[in-house]
């Protein structure tokens, strides 16, 4: 499924199952619509690209914050059950912050295609 930011042929490079049907698509286009294309599957691939570094660290972050969490609560008396809302709100943090940057990243300005040239009477 297409997102905003990338177009259906750019959908496609990442479906395994439509890889000849996208070759054999990118084999009509001119030598400046297959640029245009090329710039914009770069700029998805950057895309999930920082997706995935965002997915790995929140991981880790949550994962080394709960486990300073329960450290925490074995070393603290008293109520501290409020020290395990902060790894979720980490989490969260992370993944907002890398999000917002893979959009900047995946709709960074692809100049337009040249214009088509007018038929000359």
């Amino acid at each position: 499924m297409a997102t905003q930011a990338e177009d259906e042929l750019v959908a496609q490079a990442f479906s395994a199952d439509k890889h000849e049907d996208l070759a054999r698509a990118i084999e009509k286009l001119s030598p400046e619509e297959a640029e245009f294309f090329v710039q914009k599957l770069e700029a998805a691939l950057r895309k999930r690209k920082i997706q995935l570094y965002g997915y790995l660290a929140a991981a880790f972050l949550g994962l080394a914050t709960m486990l300073g969490g329960l450290v925490y609560v074995g070393t603290h008396e008293g109520f501290t059950g409020w020290v395990f809302l902060l790894p979720f709100a980490m989490i969260g943090l992370v993944l907002w912050v890398f999000g917002k940057w893979a959009d900047r990243a995946g709709a960074k300005a692809v100049p337009g295609l040249p214009p088509k040239p007018s038929p000359k009477p």
